[in-house]
């Protein structure tokens, strides 16, 4: 049974998975790019999940940390951490059992987490959806 951070448990209610694909989809929905969700369950303690997704501008960026926010807040999943520098070209929201990293391309072209993470087994990609 999974427990946020605040030691609450979700059981069956809280399905990550479809949490992390739903996220993906929004982020699709609402034109970013090159989404990919990586399955770290198995490979770090950190987090499950983690999404990936490029966007062309701050203002993007804005714009989709709301949807998203409005998302969680109707599932009741309060974020463990997120940014407040939405300028920034890497903004990270925390859930615990996903985190959310939305990149200006620069960013996403810099920092290169895809590559730190090779092993991991990508479950969506805006490419090809459900893998």
């Amino acid at each position: 049974m999974k427990k946020d951070a605040q030691g609450r448990c979700f059981g069956d209610a809280f399905d990550v998975e479809k949490i992390v694909l739903q996220v993906a989809e929004l982020l699709k929905d609402k034109k970013a790019k090159d989404i990919i969700v990586l399955d770290l369950e198995d490979l770090t303690s950190i987090t499950d999940y983690f999404i990936l997704a490029t966007v062309n501008s701050s203002v993007q960026t804005k714009a989709l940390i709301r949807f998203i926010e409005e998302f969680m807040h109707q599932n009741k999943i309060k974020p463990i951490s997120k940014n407040e520098g939405y300028d920034s070209p890497w903004v990270l929201l925390d859930y615990n059992y996903f985190i959310i990293h939305i990149f200006l391309k620069e960013g996403r072209d810099y920092y290169q987490l895809e590559k730190l993470w090779t092993d991991a087994p990508v479950v969506y990609s805006d490419k090809g959806g459900l893998l």
